[in-house]
């Protein structure tokens, strides 16, 4: 006979209230005191584990979905322990090994995985667990009920894909989505949560490539030329933020939380030198070389003079990303600029601008690319304007 106990943090991985440890099942073989250890996959903090009635506590947001499965898996298992006597068979270690391999995508929730998931993933930003989160309440919203992994075939995924069209979802929103479904099921597979094979690799959800807004050198300039009075200094910060963004295709996350370490000063003038927040791509530029000015300095050194201070930090007064677009409205306005005028628009400018004026693999460098072909889409932006211009001359002969 096989005794089984939930057992939580038997590595003790878990030392702090916010360090996370696995819940495993403990099989206990009697009279022979051999143990084995069989993983849920589930994980949670310290401080949400009930020792006393080993189950998931309120403080874990999916407490009550946990509980359920982890009652699930030990029931499963009593019952075909039970099944096997009625039959007079044995019930090994290899039969609580074969459901955990074979039978757990039966039972397991994929919400509940990516829930896990997402509690764990230090390394995601706060802005993207958000995205990936929202994919996830959208397509509980279509599921209607909890989703286990062998639920994840082609059909479901198509239904899901058309469930999102008929609610008015955009192309590149659906590819999103559904590229934030491919990763957990992906990970759900490597981590041996499942064996289904990937719906997402069969079902292509393609993106567009939408033309983008791009600002001209005048409207640059425009920009620059606002003067500001002593109320509006928030507003001049965050021309001044843009400007720089322009001038150095940085995001706003790299402009925002720009340090004072990062500059570097060298005899030709200032250079920038840091690993960037959103990729961790190492960001070397040069700003003396970029949109330099005959007789003075480069217009990004200008504005970095200007906010530099030894002692401060950040180089820039710490913004809100919401607080930045929405001042820029209020910018494009003042410059008569008909267009929705947001930070990326910035990087899509220099972007655009640098692709006529450097090789694109320096560009590549330049922006911070890992891949060519992100690249490449600004050197097709830029024949897409030259074009347009092209179009525009009505007389070749003056």
């Amino acid at each position: 006979m096989i005794d089984l106990k939930l057992i939580y943090n038997r590595k003790k991985e878990a030392k702090k209230n916010n360090e996370q440890a696995v819940i495993e099942i403990r099989a206990t073989l009697r009279g022979a005191r051999k143990q084995k250890y069989y993983s849920t996959k589930i994980k949670i903090a310290l401080n949400e584990w009930n020792s006393e009635d080993r189950k998931v506590n309120a403080k874990n947001k999916n407490a009550d979905e946990y509980n359920f499965y982890l009652k699930k898996y030990v029931r499963d298992l009593e019952d075909l322990q039970l099944e096997r006597n009625f039959k007079k068979l044995p019930f090994t270690f290899d039969d609580i090994k074969a459901y955990f391999k074979h039978k757990k995508e039966k039972t397991s929730s994929f919400f509940a995985f990516v829930n896990s998931e997402l509690e764990g993933d230090l390394s995601l930003k706060k802005k993207t667990k958000t995205q990936h989160r929202n994919t996830l309440t959208i397509f509980k919203k279509f599921a209607g009920s909890d989703v286990v992994f062998t639920q994840l075939n082609i059909s479901f995924l198509e239904r899901f894909i058309n469930y999102l069209r008929a609610q008015g979802y955009q192309q590149n929103t659906i590819h999103k989505h559904h590229k934030n479904l491919k990763k957990y099921i992906d990970l759900a597979i490597k981590k041996e949560f499942t064996e289904i094979k990937n719906p997402c690799r069969e079902v292509k959800v393609r993106s567009e490539q939408k033309p983008r807004d791009v600002l001209t050198i005048s409207q640059i300039n425009e920009l620059a030329k606002l003067c500001f009075n002593e109320n509006d200094t928030k507003l001049m910060q965050v021309r001044d933020m843009f400007l720089f963004s322009c001038y150095t295709g940085l995001r706003i996350s790299d402009v925002c939380g720009l340090k004072t370490e990062y500059v570097k000063s060298i005899v030709h003038g200032f250079e920038l030198d840091f690993f960037t927040i959103k990729v961790n791509k190492r960001a070397e530029l040069p700003l003396y070389k970029l949109f330099t000015v005959p007789g003075s300095r480069s217009l990004p050194e200008q504005i970095l003079i200007k906010y530099l201070r030894p002692g401060d930090i950040f180089v820039f007064p710490k913004l809100s990303e919401a607080f930045i677009n929405r001042h820029l409205k209020v910018l494009a306005g003042l410059c008569k600029l008909n267009i929705n005028l947001t930070f990326h628009i910035a990087r899509e400018t220099f972007g655009t601008y640098m692709a006529g004026k450097v090789e694109p693999f320096y560009l590549k460098n330049l922006m911070q690319h890992s891949d060519i072909k992100t690249t490449m889409r600004y050197v097709h932006l830029d024949k897409r304007m030259m074009n347009d211009k092209l179009d525009k001359i009505t007389d070749w002969q003056t």
